[in-house]
């Protein structure tokens, strides 16, 4: 307990943190926590003796009211109304309060709203111009004017997807805007204080990154100086990420600790007192948090390191860990969203691990210090690099489903490296002499030539790469909590014996953690409606863990959705392999995302049509099935499958004999299962003459519970005979907002609507999930969270 209370921001963060985390679950009236805040403020004030449980009570309730406050909202902002505004367009009036970001074919910027129409409105929203090409280029200060909609950010729309509504709540902007031409209208303001001191710099050093280096590099130390990732290389991103990295691209510790000691040199040397040269440095820091956007990262780094220089102006004793804590305390009292923020997450958890488990173990390898001190710096890097990626592994599993271990090699070569390409980068930008800041430039371009070859060296070999890996939120709590208990015992036992058996123990309670649930999952048949917006991608996990993919999405200039939606979903899931890949028929918006599907999953088998059809695209699926020695089978009602064997699949159409050479809809796959009670029909694009074929061939043994609407709902299929045979009780139209096609047809609607109990929609309810087992069919939707319980299937 002294411990604690010798790091007296351990408890206060800890209890503000719980305070935020309790008011996030359960919603509790502003008035009564204030209340409560003001009369245990009181108590405490009024009492000599003041109970601790007093003070853990009142920070508990100051977190409380301070996540209240944060939601609270004027009268007039916009997330009062926005989802009354409709698609009908309105005169939008704001001020851009962010530099825009310019990519080749748009322009981004935050608009803080000022009118619709002529009231008077609140708030920030993300507008984008599609044609960047505009005699009037907006900037940071301007006032604009245009004629357009607003939208609120979608919610995840399928299981495990990016949130991007909570993602933009949390940094302050409420909806969305869209221009697809330049038309705007923009008056140039006059500029504040902040535009000459943060925005002129700013471009200034984007200016002379450009100047001295080649689109290849001048994107990552933009990134890395600025915290601006938008001109990085994909390809380079993903190498970062799959080399274990990544940390690196982001404002750290690193970068700032680097740049601190800079600033603090160079004012020592000329200022001759170290009092007044720290004070600088503080002020310096926060400047240039301010040009590098105040990312949680660069937050954090810059509150501690201005900590301990003022302990040290102060001349006073502080701890790294209570001044860790501080940070965190702070961030989270300016904005209590960053809690919820991953790179908020990220950064404290590394600090941590730092400050904590490596500085205890690096202790233990003092007796190299003097005698070998190339093995003691090699050994510290190596020690530094796995007790980071030890203690971020939960976290990166759970949002990202991978762990590149192969970071813990990067990283003794890319930290040395990064540390001397930041003090070179700075100087090659500020140095006045534009020769000697070309000489510093070419050094610094050798270095980075060695980091960007190493992290893709290991990314492309894939060395220690583990994906397609998952762990939910009590897991990941619970292995927290296991860590630091298994920390704290470390650090108060000095028996190596002991300290061995305590490691074995916690270490098999670790894998007992993630391998039980698997063992107690009940065994049901689940399938997932993923929400592919204008086609069909299905998942079905039997109840013996096989898997089947009905269809993968489709393939735009744009958009892949295999690559977008449902390899994430499997990665998420940590399934690796398909058993069967079912691609109804050849139109790109359900064999659309095959291509990167086959690239990242093992695939057994492929059901396809016997369906003669020539795109460039479905050529390049069947070649792909073919260089990689996939089974194919072609689609016949005689096919019986016996590798399912807890579930009945049935193939209804169509024959090896069907032909059609007018409609390719209509060689779309029939399959129906059934599990138990439960019976499912898919009927992919089959159009009214197949439906009459499905009902002349098998008659009342269409009869399903769940019926996957065929051809996204349109007109063309779902006729009252055909329904009347399925009879479904639940139906599900898988079908894109605002479609050009128009889908679903009204009739069709109307017509399901009162031939099922409900229907389901993807782009009003996202995906829809339909676990059944023990009799008992759930239904749950993943952007209406809507959900059923029917016990009578």
């Amino acid at each position: 307990m002294r411990k604690i209370f010798n790091h007296p921001f351990i408890p206060i963060t800890a209890c503000f943190i719980a305070g935020l985390l309790l008011s996030s679950f359960i919603s509790v009236p502003i008035l009564h926590i204030a209340i409560a805040l003001l009369f245990t403020a009181t108590f405490i004030l009024i009492h000599k003796k003041r109970p601790l449980i007093l003070i853990v009570i009142l920070l508990i309730l100051f977190g409380m009211f301070r996540f209240q406050i944060n939601q609270l909202q004027p009268e007039h902002h916009i997330a009062h109304f926005i989802d009354h505004l409709g698609i009908e367009k309105v005169n939008i009036e704001g001020q851009i309060i962010e530099e825009p970001v310019v990519s080749p074919d748009k322009i981004t910027f935050i608009v803080k709203l000022s009118k619709l129409e002529d009231v008077t409105v609140q708030g920030n929203i993300r507008l984008t111009i599609k044609d960047k090409y505009s005699n009037t280029v907006p900037s940071y200060g301007d006032h604009i004017c245009y004629n357009g909609t607003i939208f609120r950010p979608l919610k995840s729309n399928n299981p495990y997807s990016f949130n991007y509504q909570e993602y933009l709540e949390n940094n302050n902007i409420h909806g969305l805007s869209y221009l697809y031409k330049s038309d705007y209208a923009i008056t140039k303001e006059s500029k504040n204080l902040y535009y000459f001191l943060i925005v002129v710099p700013r471009n200034w050093i984007r200016a002379r990154i450009d100047r001295f280096y080649s689109c290849k590099y001048s994107g990552f130390l933009k990134a890395i100086l600025l915290g601006e990732k938008s001109s990085l290389p994909s390809q380079l991103r993903q190498d970062f990420a799959s080399s274990g990295l990544s940390h690196i691209l982001a404002v750290s510790g690193l970068h700032t600790g680097v740049i601190a000691l800079i600033f603090l040199t160079i004012l020592q040397i000329v200022l001759r007192n170290r009092t007044a040269a720290r004070i600088l440095t503080i002020i310096l820091l926060i400047y240039y948090m301010l040009l590098a956007h105040a990312v949680p990262s660069v937050q954090r780094a810059v509150i501690m390191i201005s900590l301990v220089l003022l302990a040290k102006i102060l001349q006073r004793r502080v701890g790294t860990i209570n001044i860790l804590f501080a940070a965190a305390f702070i961030i989270l009292v300016i904005n209590p969203l960053q809690l919820f923020s991953i790179g908020f997450q990220l950064s404290f958890i590394s600090v941590f691990a730092i400050l904590v488990i490596f500085q205890y173990l690096s202790k233990k390898l003092n007796p190299l210090r003097e005698n070998h001190p190339k093995i003691f710096w090699l050994l510290n890097l190596v020690l530094l690099s796995l007790m980071v990626q030890i203690a971020l592994a939960p976290l990166t599993i759970y949002y990202f489903h991978t762990l590149a271990l192969g970071g813990i090699i990067a990283n003794v070569i890319a930290i040395p490296l990064i540390s001397l390409v930041l003090p070179l980068s700075i100087f090659s930008i500020l140095f006045p002499i534009p020769a000697i800041c070309a000489i510093y430039a070419a050094a610094n371009k050798l270095l980075l030539f060695i980091v960007f070859a190493i992290s893709h060296f290991v990314a492309l070999h894939r060395i220690l790469l583990f994906d397609f890996l998952c762990l939910n939120d009590s897991q990941v709590i619970v292995l927290y909590a296991v860590l630091t208990i298994l920390i704290l015992l470390w650090k108060n036992t000095d028996n190596p014996k002991i300290k061995l058996y305590k490691s074995l123990s916690f270490s098999i309670l670790i894998i007992a953690i993630l391998i039980i649930p698997g063992l107690l999952r009940e065994r049901n048949i689940e399938i997932t409606i993923l929400d592919v917006c204008q086609g069909d991608a299905i998942v079905i996990r039997t109840p013996d863990l096989k898997t089947i993919l009905i269809d993968t999405g489709d393939k735009t200039i744009r958009r892949d959705y295999g690559e977008l939606v449902v390899v994430p979903y499997f990665k998420a899931r940590g399934i690796k392999e398909i058993d069967l890949l079912i691609l109804t028929h050849p139109h790109a918006d359900h064999i659309g995302g095959a291509q990167a599907v086959m690239n990242n999953l093992k695939i057994d088998k492929v059901l396809l049509p016997r369906c003669d059809y020539e795109s460039k695209l479905y050529d390049n699926v069947l070649t792909f099935i073919d260089d990689n020695d996939i089974e194919i089978i072609y689609a016949d009602t005689s096919l019986v499958f016996v590798e399912f064997e807890q579930i009945n699949l049935k193939i209804l159409h169509p024959t090896y004999e069907y032909k059609n050479e007018t409609n390719v809809n209509n060689y779309s796959i029939v399959i129906k299962i059934e599990y138990g009670d439960l019976s499912v029909l898919f009927t992919g694009d089959a159009e009214k003459e197949v439906e009459a074929i499905l009902i002349e061939n098998w008659g009342n043994k269409l009869d399903s519970d769940l019926l996957k609407v065929g051809h996204h709902g349109s007109n063309s299929s779902s006729t009252l005979d055909f329904l009347e045979y399925v009879s479904p009780e639940y139906a599900v139209i898988s079908v894109g907002t605002k479609n050009r096609y128009d889908h679903p047809d009204e009739e069709i609607v109307e017509r399901l609507d009162s031939s099922t109990d409900e229907l389901f929609r993807t782009d009003r309810d996202g995906a829809v999930i339909f676990l059944y087992g023990g009799n008992t069919l759930k239904i749950k939707t993943i952007l209406s969270e809507r959900e059923v319980i029917d016990c009578d299937i």
